[in-house]
Parts: C-alpha cells; structure tokens; sequence
C-alpha cells in the first residue's frame, strides 16, 4: 500500500510516497503579474541524471530546485537529516527508490555518539580481577598463552591483559 507524506520544506505542494513517486498538490499560485491560477495536482515524471538516479524539480514562489527522489523519500519516512551521500539501497538499482528498498548510513556525529555510548558501556562493565588472577594470567603468559586468548578466557581487553604483563595494572601483585 502506498503511503503518502509532505515533503520537507513544501508543504502543501508536494508530496512523497513510499513507492517514490511524487506528487504536487492541488493549490492556488500567484503568476509574477499578479493573477491567481488554479493548478490542478500531478504525479511528476522524475529525469534521471547524468548517474542514473532519478530526479525531480519543485517549485515554490516561482524557484525551481532539483532533488534527488530517494532522498525526498528517505527524509519523509527514514530520517529527516538523510543526503544523497548516505542512502544506501540494497539492490544496487539507482532508479528503484522505494521505501523498503532504501536505508540511511547513520552522520558522523551518530556514528561518533554511538561510538561514545559503546565505550561508555565497556568502562561501566569493568571486571574486577583478583590478585590470584592477575598472578595466573602473568604466568599463563610466560607458559606461551596468548594475549588475546588471555583476553578471550578473562574476558578483558587484550590491552588490559598487556598492561597486567607490563605492570602497568596492579603492579604491586608480584
């Protein structure tokens, strides 16, 4: 079923849908010399560009501004601060901008809180170490175990594991 919304920043005189169609509105415009028309509502014929992808062009107060149809689509019904450059679609096929065809690469600055929030989790789940595992696990590593395999057993960091063999960590364990 295909589900219809405004676009951004033309509301009132465009729509999207999830099937990527666009459409103008049934509204009223003022001609530069004054005169009201009726404009009747259209599903637009998108241009594909020199790329392949498809294109339309809206307009609003007699400015006419291209944009790229799954970005309308993906703003509409995935994330409102979706570009060009971070829509994905999962078939390859630049002219197929349906919704469940398209998926927005998260910003840098989501991707760098997200980041945050992953490493925030890691130090809140600090393991506690005993002494007697702090011995055995320099031992284990001058038997020949590896340092991720230490890691993996304790589960800790291998950083962790190298700054317990350096004594950078609980050096006053001997």
């Amino acid at each position: 079923m295909e589900h219809w919304k405004a676009v951004q920043g033309y509301a009132g005189m465009y729509q999207v849908s999830t099937s990527g169609n666009v459409r103008s509105l049934d509204r009223t415009i003022e001609t530069s010399r004054g005169v009201k028309q009726r404009r009747q509502g259209v599903v637009l014929r998108p241009r594909i560009n020199q790329e392949g992808y498809r294109k339309v062009t809206l307009y609003k107060q007699g400015r006419g501004e291209r944009f790229y149809v799954a970005e309308l689509v993906a703003k509409a019904f995935l994330d409102s601060e979706a570009t060009h450059d971070r829509i994905i679609r999962a078939d390859g096929d630049r002219v197929n901008d349906q919704i469940d065809n398209l998926t927005v690469k998260p910003s840098t600055t989501q991707a760098y809180a997200s980041l945050l929030d992953e490493f925030d989790l890691l130090l809140t789940q600090h393991i506690e170490l005993s002494p007697r595992q702090i011995r055995d696990i320099r031992r284990r590593y001058q038997t020949g175990l590896s340092i991720r395999r230490l890691a993996l057993t304790y589960q800790v960091t291998e950083n962790r594991i190298r700054n317990i063999i350096d004594k950078k960590e609980a050096q006053y364990i001997s």
